[in-house]
């Protein structure tokens, strides 16, 4: 007779405490939902900075987008995606567990990457660009701004479906949440 052996299991995180856990999920919807707000901000000064046909409300609208970008996109980010990380490793979701989850950590995780690596950067230039001009001057952005305005429709399609990914929480398991 042939006997089994079990298969060897990786070392589990301590599950989170109730108080803590409600705690860390309240951190992490403010962060969340504070990342799509931002998003959402950035994408409409955006949209104004290139299509209005005002110096001034160019110039006040990519200022106030580089305010924004350069002081809370990197914050919020982190915090949203440190805290699922900590939620997904401290509850019983786990990180790979469930289809649901994995693909929340992967959009997450492309958007802190590209925050500094890319969205900053057009935010800085296209600031730059305007900030640079003569008072009443509008000036004609071309392909950054639009650029800017493509990137905050993707990372709004990006947050929508985690908002929606955690509400409805498909019960889907991964190969690796199966054993």
């Amino acid at each position: 007779m042939r006997q089994q052996i079990a298969a060897p299991h990786a070392p589990r995180m301590p599950r989170l405490t109730p108080g803590v856990r409600k705690a860390v999920v309240i951190l992490h919807v403010i962060s969340s939902v504070g990342w799509l707000g931002l998003n959402l901000g950035t994408l409409t000064f955006s949209v104004i900075g290139l299509t209005t046909s005002s110096a001034d409300r160019q110039h006040a609208a990519f200022g106030a987008l580089a305010m924004l970008g350069e002081s809370l996109l990197i914050p919020m980010s982190l915090t949203a995606f440190g805290t699922g990380l900590v939620l997904a490793f401290g509850t019983r979701w786990g990180l790979v567990r469930y289809w649901w989850v994995l693909v929340k950590f992967v959009l997450t995780l492309i958007a802190v990457v590209l925050i500094p690596l890319s969205l900053l950067a057009g935010i800085r230039e296209v600031a730059d660009t305007v900030g640079g001009a003569k008072p009443g001057e509008l000036i004609d952005l071309g392909a950054g701004a639009a650029d800017l305005v493509v990137a905050g429709c993707v990372s709004t399609a990006m947050y929508t479906t985690s908002v929606v990914l955690s509400v409805l929480k498909p019960r889907r398991r991964t190969r690796w949440g199966r054993n």
